[in-house]
């Protein structure tokens, strides 16, 4: 028995007993395998070599006869030959769909692609792109034509290849498919496409590339678009390409609604008849496959080598010079004739409607609003120069702001100075004109003395500072992101407005200290000076009475009316361009600083009067005669109704006359002739 398990044992396979020894024989059985494949890689590398060549081959064969069949097609209005037309290109597109396929599986999507592009697209392009194309409907070097001959591009090349190019797509682009069965698409958190690899990508390599190579390729050409030297050119250069480009995936992709019409009876297919079409691929694209071909053109590195062509910010520099050209030939006009100046230089109805809509008045501000609204028109503004105009909209501002400071300050004179006219005459003498008898010189002076200037300036001011927050910041966003695309950017679009409001509330920060420091100084000092002038007319009241034998007064002194007048006439005229921030508190100081010389002057007035009847006590029977009073009392009581026509005249400005200080001791002082006052009533 032992000798039998002996026997049983040794009778089992090692590979069975030993795990080393199963090892070693797998590991014999793959090295087996690896060698053999070694040998055969020569004849698979050339296998697949040879059938990529031979579809590269097929597929140029059929792309051909695309393209002839698609122009012989555009010659032939008989509908039966139409009709097998439409069945031979469907079978060509068969065909070509499973080369595609097959140069795909072998990796060689590359090569697919560049064949598309040198037979399908680079024949279209040479036809069409040429020097006297792209300035056709302008003058030389405008390249009016741009825009067109591309739109010509595009729609040549959907009306050949677009079901091609709609099969491709429908092939290759990558989706995910979830756990549930629908559809997933390559999103980012946000909800925007992100560009994904394809195999064979046609629309980008197919069509793009080919046609940005041939546009950056001729230098003839490649000057003429990418730097024409003149800023309305590059403009409209950068804005047909950029259109063309934004609009590609869309375009080519995009169903013909005539070739996506349901057949007649007569044109369904049945088996029985050996027709099968109905049964041949069709490519479902919808809204998010076109966004994922969008984003795989703008992610090519020949995009992206394209958009670095463009010299923008020189473009933005001719710009910026245009702009500061304009302001600067206002604010020199400004200068030299006063505020009212017609510096005004945009369309009469682009200054009306920013007069109607948002109350500027003044020709500066107009120019420089109109300025400011020019930076974003569709003829100047480009997308990636955003932050640039946005940079010179503040600066433009910050410019203003500062003449204006300048200004306030007493800085600028304004007017023609003298050796301003001597200039003027010489330069015009050298030139051989001979001055305009009706040209009269503006004097010198400084606007900061003259309250009305400061009083407009300042309403203008704070109209500007209200519309870069709220008007300027729509048109802005609007631009940026027109409302139209809201929807699909409606994220990007909240983010344009935080950001630019808070550039443009930093930039206007600037005027509301300038508005402050405009009412609440320079017009107070202003019409306190000229409120306190007919003051010096108190003095005469004594002298009115004294020795005249006058009879008692039974109403105010005529220069009590004057006190207030200049701060009545400015409050009437600019009542309504009082900035809010202000309200009322100007008048208020106004009040104050007259009532506390007035007060001073009446304080002063009495002591005197005092005096004198101390001095003429002797002679007071003599003096009372007339209405019963001395000359003494009848100065107080005319002191008294003084007083009550000024605080009459206080209060008409809407001002209480209870805080007012110097005028509650200006009652103090007249409160004794009450009595008089009195008397004279009965």
């Amino acid at each position: 028995a032992a000798d039998a398990d002996g026997d049983n044992t040794t009778n089992i396979l090692p590979s069975l007993n030993d795990a080393s020894s199963m090892t070693s024989g797998i590991n014999g059985v793959i090295m087996e395998k690896s060698r053999f494949l070694t040998k055969l890689s020569p004849r698979i590398r050339r296998l697949e070599s040879d059938t990529a060549k031979c579809l590269v081959g097929r597929l140029e064969s059929l792309l051909t006869k695309v393209r002839h069949l698609m122009e012989d097609s555009n010659d032939d209005n008989n509908n039966t030959n139409k009709l097998q037309k439409e069945q031979r290109s469907q079978e060509l597109l068969l065909m070509i769909g499973h080369c595609l396929r097959g140069l795909a599986l072998l990796g060689k999507g590359p090569d697919a692609e560049s064949a598309f592009a040198r037979v399908a697209i680079m024949p279209i392009i040479r036809s069409k792109l040429s020097k006297g194309k792209l300035d056709e409907g302008g003058s030389r070097g405008e390249c009016s034509g741009l825009f067109f001959l591309l739109d010509d591009i595009a729609n040549t090349v959907k009306a050949m290849y677009g079901s091609i190019l709609r099969a491709s797509e429908g092939m290759f682009s990558n989706e995910i498919i979830g756990n549930s069965g629908e559809e997933k698409d390559d999103d980012d958190d946000e909800g925007r496409a992100t560009p994904s690899t394809m195999e064979v990508d046609l629309v980008t390599c197919g069509v793009w590339v080919p046609v940005a190579t041939a546009l950056m390729a001729d230098p003839g050409i490649k000057m003429a678009i990418f730097s024409p030297g003149i800023a309305n050119v590059l403009q409209a250069n950068y804005s047909a390409l950029d259109t063309f480009l934004s609009e590609l995936a869309n375009s080519l992709l995009s169903p013909d609604p005539q070739l996506e019409s349901a057949p007649s009876e007569g044109e369904k297919t049945s088996p029985e008849l050996g027709d099968f079409s109905h049964l041949y691929y069709q490519p479902n694209l919808n809204s998010h496959s076109i966004e994922r071909s969008h984003s795989r053109l703008f992610a090519h590195p020949t995009t992206v080598d394209y958009y670095k062509r463009w010299n923008l910010p020189i473009y933005y520099q001719l710009r910026f010079a245009e702009f500061c050209k304009r302001l600067d030939k206002a604010l020199e006009g400004v200068q030299k004739e006063g505020w009212q100046t017609n510096v005004f230089t945009g369309e009469d109805m682009d200054g009306k409607k920013i007069q109607e809509q948002l109350g500027f008045e003044l020709p500066l501000f107009l120019e420089l609003y109109d300025i400011l609204l020019s930076m974003w028109k569709s003829h100047v503004f480009l997308r990636p120069l955003t932050h640039r105009f946005m940079r010179g909209a503040v600066q433009l501002v910050g410019r203003v702001l500062a003449f204006v400071k300048e200004g306030l300050d007493g800085e600028i004179e304004f007017g023609r100075s003298s050796s301003n006219s001597e200039k003027r005459n010489e330069d015009m003498d050298e030139a051989g004109l001979t001055p305009s008898e009706t040209i009269v010189d503006v004097p010198a002076y400084f606007w900061n003395e003259r309250v009305e200037d400061v009083a407009i300036v300042t309403w203008e001011l704070t109209i500007l500072d209200t519309c870069m927050t709220h008007d300027y910041l729509e048109v802005i966003s609007n631009t940026v992101c027109p409302p139209e695309k809201e929807s699909s950017q409606s994220s990007e679009l909240d983010e344009i407005k935080i950001i630019a409001s808070e550039v443009l509330m930093d930039s206007s920060r600037g005027i509301s200290p300038l508005v402050s420091h405009s009412w609440n100084t320079l017009i107070v000092d202003n019409l306190s000076s000229q409120c306190c002038t007919p003051l010096s007319a108190v003095k005469g009241v004594a002298a009115t009475y004294r020795m005249t034998n006058r009879p008692p007064p039974t109403q105010a002194s005529p220069f009590v009316a004057t006190i207030l007048r200049p701060l009545k006439e400015f409050d009437t005229t600019y009542a309504s361009r009082t900035p809010p921030q202000i309200g009322d508190d100007w008048k208020r100081q106004v009040i104050m600083t007259v009532s506390d010389k007035y007060s001073l002057a009446v304080e002063e007035l009495i002591a005197t009067v005092k005096r004198t009847e101390e001095a003429l006590k002797s002679r007071k029977t003599r003096r009372m005669m007339a209405g019963g009073m001395s000359d003494g009392e009848k100065v107080k009581l005319q002191l008294y109704l003084d007083h009550r026509e000024f605080k009459s005249n206080v209060e008409e400005l809407g001002v209480d006359a209870s805080g007012i200080e110097g005028l509650v001791k200006l009652g103090g002082l007249t409160e004794e002739a009450e009595s008089l006052y009195q008397r004279t009533q009965k």
